[in-house]
């Protein structure tokens, strides 16, 4: 349970990444070769299956037009910032559970490279940005700045079904040219 919360934070601290309510960005470090945004990582592990309100009960999506949103957070390696982390779950957890329009929800990351990736699916724009307005993500956003080493990111895009997967969601996070985090 408390992987799965982790791996919520990850989405919603990035969903809004841009927005004058975040935090300063953090000190970048560089990406190695197997630690990179647009490359899935050797031990990515994904924590859940996809789940929510648009999976049926065999894990697939429901046939139909979505926008899909994926994160990625590269964890800083300090108390303090596993202790933020820790703290904006609560809420987050709770907000998501009944986020009207959240359609399916995963989450994964990497122990070696100290990574987090959520990948989203809503029934429409109007329904993720609700989301990211709500007070348990604005606080979370305030928290960036400690809780990332830099170079996390965020994007989102226009499909179907079958853009709801781990490959799209790394196509569209490699080709993402706003400013990382």
């Amino acid at each position: 349970m408390k992987r799965l919360l982790a791996a919520v934070l990850s989405s919603l601290v990035v969903t809004a990444c841009g927005s004058e309510m975040a935090a300063p960005p953090p000190t970048q470090e560089p990406e190695t070769d197997s630690c990179q945004r647009g490359v899935l990582e050797p031990d990515f592990q994904a924590v859940s299956a996809l789940q929510g309100a648009g999976v049926d009960a065999n894990g697939q999506l429901s046939p139909g037009s979505y926008i899909i949103s994926s994160t990625y957070l590269r964890m800083a390696s300090t108390v303090e910032a596993r202790t933020e982390f820790d703290a904006a779950l609560v809420g987050l957890n709770e907000t998501l559970a009944t986020q009207p329009g959240l359609m399916a929800i995963q989450f994964g990351g990497s122990e070696s490279c100290n990574t987090k990736r959520t990948l989203t699916v809503w029934k429409d724009e109007a329904s993720m940005y609700q989301f990211v307005a709500s007070p348990p993500h604005r606080r979370a956003m305030l928290k960036v700045g400690v809780m990332s080493r830099g170079g996390g990111i965020v994007t989102s895009w226009a499909g179907d079904e079958r853009g709801a997967t781990w490959s799209e969601a790394i196509e569209h996070l490699a080709r993402e040219t706003r400013p990382t985090y």
